[in-house]
């Protein structure tokens, strides 16, 4: 009985390994500050997040794959509105039937609940809608 709960846990650690190990894809992790991971954040709490690269004029879309709703607010480029993207649901802010801009290209969102998250620049996402490109948040 020892053995096979070994051999089990050695599968599952293989397994998680492989699963683990994606296919590469360029983003720009690099440039991302953010001033809590939503680790330490209590329950309720907001998780704050930010990109902190310029791309004047561009919008934000969000992926929710959580598993849950997660509601979004601005810091910059405004602190007006708030947006709640249920499981799997992927969406432009938008205000009064406008997408929202960003002058400098930054960004700074905060979250409840905290999320695990990335951010990924596409220069030619949205520019039908008025987008200078748009940076992806993927909340996972």
């Amino acid at each position: 009985m020892k053995t096979l709960g070994l051999i089990a846990a050695g599968v599952a650690v293989t397994t998680v390994t492989i699963m683990g190990a994606g296919p590469a894809h360029a983003d720009f992790t690099d440039a991302v500050e953010y001033t809590d991971s939503g680790e330490n954040v209590e329950e309720g709490e907001y998780g704050e997040y930010a990109i902190d690269r310029n791309n004047p004029g561009s919008c934000l879309v969000v992926q929710n794959h959580t598993g849950g709703r997660v509601t979004l607010r601005l810091n910059y480029p405004t602190s007006k509105g708030k947006w709640t993207f249920s499981h799997d649901e992927v969406g432009v802010l938008t205000r009064d039937g406008r997408v929202v801009t960003s002058p400098s290209g930054r960004w700074n969102v905060r979250t409840n609940p905290p999320i695990v998250f990335n951010w990924v620049y596409d220069d030619n996402l949205n520019n039908r809608k008025g987008c200078n490109g748009s940076w992806v948040l993927t909340m996972n």
